[in-house]
């Protein structure tokens, strides 16, 4: 049987010194001091905090979190991952900082019947239905709420660790949430209109970062029709923006952005 090392015999004129018939290491040499002035300073540094979440009894997710909004983190889970319909589906909710464990019990949801198979590849596919709505929005609305959502962030501001999402109705701004990770940003977010009644139909939502699939997905399960980033998406995010209805627009920097997908909500004076 081959083994899985490789062996390396060294030319006579190399300068590493390993001995013969050794397993392939290298020897590297580097600088250990530096001609510089070191000084100690105070820095914020952004909290990274383990959640374990337990639904109906059973264990489901482990958030790795920024320790805020943690009701709202998982009322967005549970809305964007198919689990609730609305706040009226919770029957009992724990949240134990100390333990670091949340414990939701919740009555199970309806079937929706607009909802589509999409397959991601021969084996996986996910289920959700396209995003129906007719909102138009000016393209210097877009330039005023992306300005606003990368302003409000005083977490980033402070520790240049967190993401932020934001939702809009139009130019006026309804919450922002801040995240180590995007897509919990996006859950707390979508958590908090849940939580607060508010419909999410005809809103609009601005990340800091870029747009993946998993992003976008989360909006369509909330029917969000637009999703601005002043990232890029990838690929996937672009695809699945196309089939559900969703008008994906990115690198909006200064007066200039991308649309990606469904361009016909953004509209001129």
């Amino acid at each position: 049987m081959n083994n899985i090392y490789s062996k390396t015999k060294l030319q006579e004129n190399s300068k590493d010194k390993v001995f013969e018939n050794s397993y392939s290491l290298v020897d590297y040499k580097y600088l250990n001091s530096f001609n510089v002035e070191v000084s100690k300073i105070n820095e914020e540094i952004i909290a990274e905090y383990p959640l374990s979440f337990i639904l109906n009894d059973k264990y489901v997710n482990t958030f790795l979190c920024t320790p805020y909004n943690l009701e709202e983190l998982i009322v967005g889970f549970l809305k964007t991952k198919g689990y609730i319909e609305n706040k009226k589906s919770l029957l009992k909710f724990e949240i134990n900082e100390s333990e670091r464990f949340a414990k939701v019990t919740i009555q199970e949801k309806q079937k929706n019947q607009d909802e589509q198979i999409i397959f991601l590849n021969s084996l996986d596919y996910i289920t959700c239905a396209p995003v129906k709505s007719n909102i138009k929005i000016n393209y210097d609305t877009i330039y005023s709420i992306m300005d606003k959502n990368l302003n409000s962030s005083e977490l980033f501001k402070n520790t240049g660790g967190v993401h932020s999402v934001s939702v809009f109705n139009f130019d006026k701004k309804i919450v922002t949430c801040e995240d180590v990770a995007r897509h919990n940003a996006m859950d707390k977010a979508i958590g908090f209109c849940v939580l607060n009644d508010i419909t999410l139909k005809d809103k609009i939502v601005a990340v800091s970062g870029r747009i993946s699939l998993e992003m976008i997905l989360k909006a369509a399960m909330t029917q969000i029709p637009i999703v601005v980033s002043k990232s890029a998406p990838t690929n996937l995010s672009i695809e699945l923006s196309k089939k559900l209805n969703i008008t994906l627009i990115g690198f909006v920097r200064g007066r200039r952005m991308n649309i990606y997908a469904n361009p016909q909500r953004v509209i001129k004076k």
